[in-house]
């Protein structure tokens, strides 16, 4: 099915919106202690605020658009989603551990996937009042300005580079002082946007990220010139059977051989 410019607009309001009061929903319970569970062997939390907004985006975007697939974090995965045109990709609170702590390292995520590709994103981070926004062909905003490279240093190689804690060790000598490491603390999708706001060059994501962890960031860094790609340099595919990924890198496309040289090797 062809993406016209009306259906982009509509599509974009229609998970704008709704993002925006998800994190309506995510404040109502920020700082207040929220109910936590913890999933199977990973431990990784849950709260009750994933689980309302999870609930609220289900009822929402389905019923203005039935026709479409859905996957989520907190949803169960159901494999209707691979025969949709269009399947919306969810991540009610993407870094559920900053939202327990109470910081601003967290935000409500929802991507719009066509033949295995974002074709909108949304991430909404409340406490940080940003919203960054994108649509294919159109551009990336953050609260409503475009994003421009034109103001960027020209540099030769990425300066500085985040990588997880566990694959330090495979950094060559000569880049160890270029690396900030992270733990999985903080919304994956702030790091990998992060870059357009040039807190960093670019960012590796360990293994096992899920599709909605990234579908709306890479959409977003993509229309604003980046590139998200896998170790063979090729475009993350998205609603797939597995929704899992291998390690991912995210940075300018000039950079992309000195980052898969010095760091991946």
């Amino acid at each position: 099915m062809p993406v016209n410019n009306a259906s982009m607009h509509e599509d974009l309001e229609l998970i704008k919106n709704a993002a925006l009061a998800a994190g309506e929903i995510a404040l109502r319970h920020f700082g207040k202690d929220p109910e936590i569970w913890y999933k199977g062997q990973s431990r990784s939390p849950v709260t009750e605020a994933d689980l309302e907004i999870d609930q609220y985006l289900h009822k929402t975007l389905l019923a203005a658009r039935p026709d479409y697939g859905w996957l989520s974090e907190e949803t169960k995965d159901n494999p209707e989603r691979l025969t949709a045109t269009r399947t919306f990709v969810v991540d009610p609170i993407d870094g559920t551990r900053a939202f327990i702590a109470a910081t601003d390292q967290w935000c409500i995520s929802i991507g719009i996937v066509e033949n295995g590709r974002p074709i909108h994103g949304v991430l909404v981070a409340p406490v940080r009042k940003q919203v960054f926004l994108a649509s294919t062909g159109q551009g990336a905003t953050l609260n409503d300005v475009l994003y421009t490279q034109d103001n960027l240093p020209v540099i030769n190689q990425p300066e500085r580079v985040i990588l997880p804690r566990e694959v330090i060790d495979h950094v060559l000598p000569d880049y160890k002082q270029k690396v900030e490491q992270v733990d999985g603390a903080r919304s994956l999708a702030l790091r990998i946007v992060g870059l357009l706001e040039q807190n960093a060059d670019g960012i590796f994501v360990r293994k096992n990220s899920r599709d909605w962890d990234m579908v709306a960031a890479d959409l977003i860094i993509t229309e604003a010139g980046y590139k998200l790609v896998d170790l063979e340099l090729n475009d993350v595919v998205y609603n797939e059977i597995e929704t899992r990924h291998g390690v991912l890198f995210a940075t300018r496309p000039s950079y992309i051989p000195v980052m898969k040289t010095a760091f991946v090797g």
